[in-house]
């Protein structure tokens, strides 16, 4: 800090410091101590303080000066006291010293960091030119740099004796300079200056001191202020941010609910951008999957651009945000993103990297016009964030590919029963006709009786043929819509579903099997009716998985009860009385069989591999299924499967 002006070792002097220190206590918190009030009832009336202090006789004007003095004390302290914005704190604590010292004009100014290099931003003025607030000072550039080149208190007689003041105006003025410490680190400047012909003298400089600590104190406390706030800030972002993802059923909704919640209302233009991969991994084009912006607010542009490598991927891939404030002249930019930058009047770009398993997915990319200096706080919220976005992005894609995996592994599934149940039904069938059929001729020749048994039995055969048909490809022909029009021709389950409901799927499906003179009844209680009835498609889309499986049970209990076990009725019974739970059951009045039989080609048991189908299909759903049956009792198959806690 330079002299202690007033440090003495003698009984009969006034140590300044110490009773400073006495003046701070109670936990840190800065109380007046009434001992300083001596320091500035001395008159020094010649420029300086006598070495051994003694106190003059107090006089009317005196006692007026040091009350004075003390209510300006106690004002900054108690603002200090009741007080975090650190702007308000400053500019009273300005106000106090300038009046106190009886100067004209004061700044105080912070330390920020500029492209490596330590400036002082002005952040507090008194009676100085408009210009001054928001100032920034390098090092030895007018007072403040010097005070920040030197780390020192600077008093000066002129301010033009500076080698490169920045106010000329001010040439003549006294000024005086002081650092602002924590510990052992420079956080601002405090500067005041005075017309002349007044000169401040080792008085003035001392006081300037003290109100320097003042700052420091009202700085540390704003600052810890500030740090805490945004930390719970973020803590109540990324909560709500959190709840928003997890009601997010895609990508989109994810990238929607992080650009309401961190990017809305904010001053930037906030791209969101995910990469699509070629055949051999490696990052091909660029996907702008979501935008919000000041005059547009949110929107899905969905805009392609090619992938090219530049000497930021690097950076980025290490997961480190790169803040650039102006792109004209910061010499990492690459030349095409520069171009495009400046196409657009946003010099400031920030890019922060979405990463999983180390890995970048995408980025989520600033910008703002003009030049901008990109201060943590202002990134904070969207770094914070943007690693619950990355994870719940790529768990959304894995789910899609899960689900598409899912889907052709149906569609496999179902191509292998099909190609089974054409091999051990109908082509059986189409190999007995065609034998019957060569045997015709010859039996009507040795007897036109026989011939004609034979040509009743080919009628038979291709009866039940078409049969076997109409129930394995179903699907694949046109069907009556419930209400209008025809449904199209490759309508598959799931898609039945999605339009009509479970309910209306399954009643699509007994009305084909009544069109072969079977009788299906379809029974559904009050509940069933609400979640699974015609205009619910898949329950909100929560469980399609659930409805499709539900549907696929039926039908191939269907199947094995009209083509197995020859039922003539059916009846199947939905019920979801009980909570969360879906119970149903096929009952059919066929030849039944024995559950417990291992033997091979039963008839009436049906596919062996269908029932287990069945089964598998229930467990996985967490489920479970029973089949309860004898021969000549037909056959009941009871399933049972819990339903997530759905609202409708």
């Amino acid at each position: 800090m330079g002299k202690s002006y007033f440090a003495s070792s003698g009984s009969d002097k006034f140590d300044f410091q110490n009773a400073f220190q006495a003046s701070l206590h109670s936990g840190g918190c800065l109380v007046y101590n009434l001992s300083i009030i001596g320091l500035f009832s001395l008159k020094d009336k010649q420029n300086g303080l006598n070495s051994t202090f003694q106190p003059p006789p107090i006089q009317e004007q005196e006692s007026a000066d040091a009350a004075r003095r003390v209510d300006i004390l106690q004002r900054v302290m108690a603002s200090i006291s009741s007080g975090l914005a650190l702007d308000p704190l400053l500019s009273n604590i300005l106000h106090g010293a300038v009046t106190l010292i009886e100067a004209t004009h004061g700044t105080i100014g912070l330390t920020a960091e500029r492209n490596g290099e330590t400036v002082i931003r002005t952040v507090a003025v008194y009676n100085m030119p408009e210009e001054e607030m928001g100032a920034e000072m390098v090092s030895g550039i007018g007072l403040a740099g010097v005070v920040l080149r030197d780390g020192r208190t600077v008093q000066l007689e002129r301010y033009g004796d500076l080698n490169q003041p920045t106010l000329p105006e001010l040439a003549e003025h006294s000024v005086i300079g002081v650092p602002i410490r924590w510990g052992e680190k420079m956080i601002g400047f405090f500067g005041i200056g005075v017309e002349a012909p007044r000169r401040f003298n080792e008085h003035d400089a001392e006081t300037l001191e003290l109100f320097a600590q003042y700052a420091a104190v009202a700085i540390h406390n704003a600052n810890l202020f500030k740090t805490n706030q945004r930390a719970l800030d973020e803590m109540r972002l990324l909560y709500e941010t959190s709840q928003r993802i997890g009601l997010s059923d895609d990508v989109d909704g994810v990238i929607d609910a992080y650009l309401d919640q961190v990017a809305a209302g904010g001053r930037y233009v906030c791209n969101i951008c995910l990469y699509e991969h070629d055949e051999n991994g490696q990052r091909s084009v660029v996907v702008v999957r979501g935008r919000w912006s000041p005059t547009a607010g949110l929107e899905h542009p969905q805009e392609r651009l090619p992938y090219v490598r530049d000497n930021l991927d690097p950076i980025l891939d290490a997961g480190q945000t790169i803040a650039i404030a102006d792109v004209r002249t910061d010499p990492i930019v690459p030349p095409a993103l520069r171009e495009i930058q400046v196409k657009t009047g946003r010099w400031a770009l920030a890019m922060i990297p979405l990463m999983v398993r180390s890995q970048r997915i995408g980025l989520v990319v600033l910008s703002h016009p003009g030049m901008h200096q990109w201060g943590e706080e202002s990134l904070s919220p969207y770094c914070a964030v943007a690693a619950q976005l990355a994870v719940a992005i790529d768990h959304r894609m894995q789910q899609t590919l899960l689900q598409e995996r899912g889907q052709q592994l149906a569609v496999l599934q179902e191509r292998q029963r099909l190609a089974r149940e054409l091999h051990d039904s109908v082509t059986q069938l189409l190999f007995s006709a065609t034998l019957v059929a060569q045997s015709i001729a010859p039996a009507w020749r040795r007897d036109p009786q026989e011939g004609e048994k034979r040509i009743m039995r080919l009628l038979e055969l291709s009866q039940t043929a078409l049969r076997e048909m109409r129930s394995l490809l179903f699907e694949l022909k046109p069907s009556e819509d419930l209400e209008s029009g025809n449904l199209p021709v490759t309508l598959t389950a799931l898609e039945r579903i999605r339009r009509f409901g479970m309910l209306g799927a399954l009643r699509l499906l007994a009305g084909e099997y009544s069109q072969e003179g079977i009788k299906i009844q379809v029974d559904v209680d009050k509940e069933g009716e609400k979640l699974f009835g015609p205009g619910t498609g898949s329950r909100s889309g929560r469980e399609p998985m659930l409805e499709e499986s539900v549907y696929r049970i039926i039908q191939e209990s269907l199947n094995n009860a009209i083509k197995h076990a020859h039922a003539r009725r059916v009846s199947i019974r939905i019920n979801c009385g009980e909570p969360n739970t879906l119970r149903f059951s096929i009952s059919d009045d066929g030849t039944g069989f024995d559950p417990n039989s291992t033997e091979a080609g039963n008839e009436n048991q049906g596919s062996g591999m269908g029932m287990t189908t069945m089964r598998e299909r229930a467990e996985t759903l967490g489920g479970t299924l029973r089949i309860v049956s004898a021969p000549g009792v037909g056959t009941v198959v009871e399933a049972a499967v819990p339903l997530k806690e759905i609202h409708v």
